[in-house]
C-alpha cells in the first residue's frame, strides 16, 4: 500500500537501541535489537486514538511490520523493513532534518 498522501510521518531510530515515531495518527515507542541484516523489535507502546481510513491502514501495516524479527536492507537514505512473515514491507526514508532513521 502507499503511504497515505499529505500524512506527516516520523520514525527515529535511536543508536540506543529504542524506536519512536509516528506513522500517520498515534505515537509509538519501544525497544529494537540489531543483528546482520535482522531487527527484532520489543514490545511497543502507543496512544490509543481511533484512527479510520487510509491513515489508521497506514498506521496498522506498519506497526505490524515492526513486531518480533523482520529483515531490513539499507540502501543509501532508503530503509526497507519486510515483515517477519514476509506478508508486508515498509520503505522508509532519511529525512533531512534527522540524523538516523
Amino acid at each position: 500500500m502507499p503511504a497515505a498522501p499529505d500524512v506527516d510521518t516520523s520514525i527515529v531510530f535511536g543508536g540506543d537501541g529504542k524506536v519512536n515515531g509516528n506513522v500517520g495518527c498515534n505515537g509509538f515507542g519501544g525497544d529494537y535489537t540489531l543483528e546482520g541484516n535482522n531487527i527484532t523489535f520489543g514490545q511497543l507502546v502507543s496512544t490509543l486514538m481511533f484512527c479510520e481510513g487510509p491513515v489508521g491502514d497506514q498506521e496498522t501495516t506498519t506497526l505490524n511490520v515492526f513486531t518480533g524479527t523482520a529483515t531490513f536492507v539499507l540502501d543509501g537514505d532508503t530503509l526497507t523493513i519486510t515483515s517477519e512473515d514476509g506478508s508486508a514491507v515498509v520503505v522508509l526514508a532519511r529525512k533531512s532534518s534527522y540524523p538516523s532513521y
